[in-house]
Parts: C-alpha cells; structure tokens; sequence
C-alpha cells in the first residue's frame, strides 16, 4: 500500500464497513451498522474462515480492506490514536497499523504502546494460525489499553 492508497483507504472507511456489513448479511450475520457486530466479533471470525475463499480476488481484496477499516475504526474509537502505514521494519509492512492509542505512558509520560498490525489479525484467521479468538484478542487490546474508570 503506498501512500495514496492509504489515504484513498482512510477516506473510504465507512464504505468499506458497510461492504463487509452487506456481505455478512447476505451470509446470514445480521447487522446494519458497525454496532451491531462490535460485539459480534466472533462471527465475522467465522465468516473469514468459512466464506472468504469462495469469492473472486477481487472480492478478497475487497474483504481484506474491509476487516482492517472495520478494526481500525472499532479500536480507533475506543481507544483514541490514528492510522499510518507500517514502515518496512514491521511485521505487517505497507498495511494499516493503529498507532499513538490507549492508556499506556513510560516513566517520562511518553505514550507507551505498540502497533497494532490488523493485517496480521487478517491473516491469521484465514491461514487458521491467529493463537486464540479474535474477540479475545480485541478484548485483551481493550481490556489492556482503557482507562480505569474515576
């Protein structure tokens, strides 16, 4: 993904979530917003390891850009922080990755936090390799970087 394509992904977002929610409606998972799968994310896990291959690549692509907009914008707004490209040196190179988020500080109060690849949450569902659920894994991302309540 190179910098215009990040930035055509970032402004289309919504359009990509609403994609998916189509697909995974016309596959039985019910839904009309990104509300209603929040906390149904084990069912868009077993739409990508169920149905994902049996459409074009171009369709494939399509889903692909919609499970990281999905994820991105999920975790972006409970957690604050902001979408760039992963640099060569990471794991999910030239892929979206959620920076600068969560509740995290180091001893100086410099944020603390790693990137979140969600390429690398993409993948391992469709190889069937992702150690555990994706619900789990998003809700340990939560559970890890919010705030304690006042």
């Amino acid at each position: 993904m190179n910098k215009k394509e990040f930035t055509d992904f970032v402004e289309s977002i919504d359009s990509h979530i609403n994609f998916l929610i189509s697909i995974l409606n016309d596959n039985g998972f019910e839904g009309e917003n990104i509300r209603d799968f929040d906390n149904r994310i084990n069912d868009i896990q077993e739409f990508y390891e169920t149905k994902y291959f049996i459409y074009d690549e171009i369709v494939q692509n399509k889903l692909r850009l919609s499970f990281w907009a999905f994820f991105a914008k999920l975790l972006t707004e409970k957690l604050g922080g902001e979408l760039r490209i992963a640099p060569k040196s990471d794991y999910c190179e030239g892929t979206p990755q959620l920076i600068n988020f969560g509740n995290k500080f180091d001893k100086k109060g410099k944020r603390k936090w790693i990137g979140i690849g969600f390429d690398s949450w993409f993948n391992g569902i469709i190889e069937k390799k992702l150690l555990g659920t994706l619900e789990g894994t998003v809700e340990h991302v939560l559970q890890y970087y919010t705030p304690p309540l006042a």
